[in-house]
């Protein structure tokens, strides 16, 4: 078996990423291979999370789905000799998000492969959308060899810092002089505060959506976004199991996380309990709670696998800083 390795970021350099690596098994030893077979992973443009593998237009061999921090879900078409970029071709709506987690699943029962995929939520004090877009400039802004960040949010066109000047005054000093009331820093924008010509000289990043996703094959070599039910979408998913849990032939989704390494003026996401979303085989997924399911996951999730085991199929879920859980399936 061949590697993909997913590069994600430059150690003490967030949000700055690297480079992912596509690695031959010759034999027990592995080569890399990325620069002649799958060139564009070496600049994926986003902090890779996940991947799978699945053949998503039809051709008999696997192909390459990654997701990650603010960057889309990308698609990689495999042809015999190299994997190439294929995601504008996809027919799907820009899709720049902080996605966590990918898996694969024929959730229609059209003996094609469909993909779901766990991102921040909707639930979460940072928000995006087509007309008010979260995002993030990145740079040494204050010239101390360290990267500072800009969160800011675009209202019709215009990127305004997300955190006020009492916050922002405290990294940058010069702000209070400039600003000297709350009402005029609140109409600057980042443009205005920053200067034009340092922000295009930072990594500039922004988020589309928020929202936890599945996505249907077309099987014409195209997918089609939906999204999962609201209550899916209170915390981030940062753990999928795709599995029939009770048994009628259809795939279900097992799904939890919660996210609590947020900086200080920034809540932590804890409202993610677990949830079993029961598939009805035409793609649409019911809400079964965790009272009713007996499947509770309340902690800092990070994610969840499914195992076979000497008293059936169980599921794990694996917690940041607390002790392993694990339920068992039962029919």
């Amino acid at each position: 078996l061949d590697l993909f390795v997913g590069g994600r970021l430059t150690p003490g350099n967030y949000p700055t990423p690297t480079r992912s690596y596509l690695l031959r098994n010759d034999g027990g030893r592995f080569t890399d291979i990325t620069r002649g077979v799958a060139p564009e992973l070496l600049e994926p443009g986003g902090m890779i999370t996940d991947a799978a593998w699945l053949d998503f237009n039809g051709d008999g061999r696997l192909d390459l789905v990654t997701a990650g921090t603010w960057m889309p879900i990308q698609f990689y078409a495999n042809d015999g000799v190299r994997l190439r970029n294929v995601t504008a071709s996809m027919r799907l709506p820009r899709m720049r998000g902080w996605w966590y987690r990918l898996e694969v699943g024929d959730f229609d029962n059209d003996g094609l492969p469909d993909l779901v995929a766990g991102n921040l939520g909707l639930n979460h004090s940072y928000t995006t959308g087509e007309r008010s877009r979260f995002g993030v400039y990145a740079a040494d802004f204050r010239g101390n060899r360290t990267t500072d960040l800009i969160f800011t949010q675009e209202i019709d066109g215009t990127e305004y810092p997300f955190y006020g000047l009492a916050l922002l005054g405290r990294d940058f000093d010069a702000l209070s002089l400039r600003y000297p009331t709350f009402e005029a820093f609140a109409g600057a924008s980042v443009q205005q505060i920053f200067g034009k010509a340092r922000l295009r000289e930072a990594l500039h990043y922004q988020a589309d959506t928020f929202a936890s996703v599945w996505l249907r094959n077309n099987g014409d070599g195209t997918f089609r976004s939906i999204e999962l039910p609201a209550v899916a979408q209170i915390s981030p998913i940062r753990g999928i199991v795709v599995h029939d849990v009770d048994g009628d032939g259809n795939l279900d989704l097992l799904v939890a996380g919660n996210t609590y390494e947020t900086e200080p003026n920034t809540p932590r996401a804890d409202a993610g309990k677990g949830l079993w979303l029961r598939g009805d085989g035409r793609g649409s997924f019911t809400p079964v709670s965790p009272f009713e399911s007996g499947f509770l996951a309340p902690l800092d999730v990070r994610n969840l696998a499914l195992v076979n085991t000497p008293f059936g199929k169980v599921v794990l879920v694996a917690n940041n800083g607390a002790a392993l859980q694990a339920f068992t399936i039962g029919r």
